[in-house]
């Protein structure tokens, strides 16, 4: 049989096995043509069958490694800034009324950066590879899961249609 493969960069969000929008570098698409069929347990694959992977993929390491430091920079500015409101929020108790209700703008301002910095955290959870994804020696990296479609000129017997 023969097949290919080629890397398409996504220009936006894509769903991963749990349904939650991810980006990866680049979506890995390759696919075997199966000419003698097979078959193991309950699953087989017709003669002339042509089968479809794709899966998420990393391949520039440099870009992989940057986002773990941003990363790490970011989770480690959130804890930093939970500290210091947690303070604020302490000293908070002692103040007035008065000087509460002059505080307002700062703890506007304090919950709109936290936000930011939650958005952040979540743009590069989606950007980065999963934890548990494979690295070649050459530091591409691909997601564990991806999709599979069997495509043929007849149905399995146990498809419908």
């Amino acid at each position: 049989g023969g097949g290919g493969w080629c890397i398409q960069r996504p220009n936006g969000d894509v769903r991963n096995e749990n349904g939650a929008a991810v980006c990866p570098e680049g979506l890995l698409r390759f696919w075997l043509d199966c000419k003698t069929g097979a078959k193991r347990r309950d699953v087989e694959i017709l003669p002339n069958t042509r089968i479809f992977f794709t899966t998420g993929v990393w391949d520039r390491p440099g870009d992989v490694a940057v986002q773990k430091d941003q990363y790490q920079e970011t989770v480690t500015e959130m804890e930093n800034f939970m500290e210091r409101t947690r303070s604020s929020r302490s000293r908070r108790e002692n103040q007035s009324v008065m000087e509460r209700i002059l505080s307002l703008p700062k703890q506007v301002d304090e919950s709109k950066q936290l936000e930011l910095l939650m958005s952040k955290k979540m743009r590069l959870e989606r950007e980065m590879p999963p934890p548990q994804s494979p690295q070649a020696s050459n530091g591409v990296q691909i997601a564990s899961t991806g999709s599979l479609v069997i495509k043929g000129k007849e149905s399995a017997g146990w498809l419908p249609g």
